[in-house]
């Protein structure tokens, strides 16, 4: 069995990037990959502009004013955002200034309205001592390209496009960008003990719930999803299915079919018509996963037990199909990090495990991680009471009360 790690980097390296693209419009880029970098045109802001509302100032001409009691300055006009103030600031005047508006010439701070009292006609404001004494070169002010340069990269291609992404992409005058083009996976599940939700159930069976979960992670993710439904335990049958499957696909996932019993026949299947690039991992759950090939398309068998079709779907089979379509590594890798155990455990050692976990506060008001009650793979309630997953390394042979443990939250995984 192969550590997940290593099992991971290798069907990175022996997957080749998806060559595909697309050019989209912004409001269709949303979890899409991005393909191009992304290079300002334009500073943001474009010009000093002012951080608040209030009155730009000369500080020269404060500095030459009296130094007793308030100042009284006169209004020379104003600035608003759109529509700037021509020209300097007349000496010894202050311009009425709204968020956003260009800096007038000559301007070098914005006190702020609360801290100015205006007289009935607004031609003049009256500033206390203390918050003159108070002013400072470059009070709220927004500088030009204080928040983007022209000329640098804004978005890096392999970005997984979120809404502030594709934002920053509209900030730059984009109404379009280059994308990794859809990839079409076709969704399988096997198993002649399984009936297809709002049918009949069958004495001894279970409704196919595999299939449901594949398909929302694969849409998750951006894929073109086919739904082929379910598969009986027949060579021939699956023999057919994923031969057809493999000439207008990318991409095939299924689950079911890839141990080592009698009705496991995924696995003879791809070796008769592709080839087999791996098969067992050493985790918990999802050991029997297996990575093939037909043609040029993917065939990613998953377990049959509910849980560890969604463990090793989620750890595995979306980080490889998110590099397939150019994802940057940290794009690709599920966010963790260390919470104190509300629970001890002890187990056997040579598998990466994933406990069903949720956070709790604790009678100290301690947040610490708790697994569920069963560790079974079959009990699928478990991914819908957790809130995450807890990490045991491979080595890793107990945890006591209060020790570190990784955490996963299901909000860190790229298919949630």
């Amino acid at each position: 069995m192969t550590p997940i790690h290593v099992a991971l980097a290798l069907a990175c390296k022996q997957t080749p990037v998806f060559a595909a693209t697309r050019t989209r419009s912004l409001t269709d880029c949303y979890g899409a990959i991005l393909r191009e970098d992304v290079i300002a045109a334009v500073n943001v802001p474009s010009v000093d502009n002012s951080a608040m509302d209030g009155y730009a100032l000369r500080l020269d001409d404060i500095a030459a004013m009296p130094d007793t009691g308030p100042l009284s300055i006169p209004v020379g006009g104003v600035s608003l955002a759109g529509h700037p103030f021509e020209g300097n600031i007349p000496v010894g005047r202050a311009i009425r200034i709204a968020t956003g508006a260009a800096i007038p010439a000559g301007g070098d701070a914005v006190i702020i309205q609360e801290n100015v009292t205006v007289n009935a006609d607004e031609s003049e404001i009256r500033i206390e001592r203390d918050a003159v004494n108070r002013l400072r070169r470059g009070d709220n002010i927004r500088r030009a390209g204080e928040d983007v340069k022209a000329g640098t990269v804004v978005l890096a291609a392999g970005k997984r496009l979120r809404p502030q992404d594709v934002a920053v992409a509209a900030g730059q005058g984009k109404d379009s960008l280059v994308v990794t083009q859809p990839l079409r996976v076709a969704v399988f599940s096997t198993g002649d003990e399984l009936a297809v939700p709002g049918g009949a159930l069958p004495p001894g069976g279970i409704y196919d719930s595999n299939r449901f979960a594949m398909i929302g992670m694969m849409r998750a993710i951006g894929c073109e999803v086919t739904d082929l439904g379910l598969l009986r335990d027949d060579f021939d049958v699956l023999q057919t299915a994923l031969g057809d499957a493999a000439q207008n696909h990318d991409v095939i996932l299924t689950s079911g079919g890839v141990s080592v019993g009698k009705a496991d026949l995924l696995k003879p299947v791809v070796d008769s018509i592709g080839e087999i690039h791996a098969w067992k991992l050493a985790i918990k759950p999802g050991k029997p996963l297996m990575r093939g090939k037909i043609g040029n398309c993917l065939v990613l068998g998953l377990p049959g037990n509910p849980v560890s079709v969604m463990v090793s779907g989620l750890l595995f089979a979306v980080p490889l199909l998110l590099h397939m379509m150019g994802a940057r590594g940290e794009d690709c890798t599920a966010v963790r990090f260390n919470v104190p155990a509300g629970f001890a455990l002890k187990r056997g050692t040579g598998r990466r495990e994933w406990l069903r976990a949720r956070l709790h506060r604790n009678g100290n008001g301690e947040l610490v991680a708790l697994p569920f009650r069963s560790s079974s793979s079959g009990v699928l309630s478990s991914m819908v009471w957790a809130e995450g997953l807890i990490e045991l390394a491979e080595d890793r042979a107990s945890v006591g009360q209060g020790d570190l443990v990784e955490y996963i939250p299901f909000a860190g995984l790229q298919a949630f």
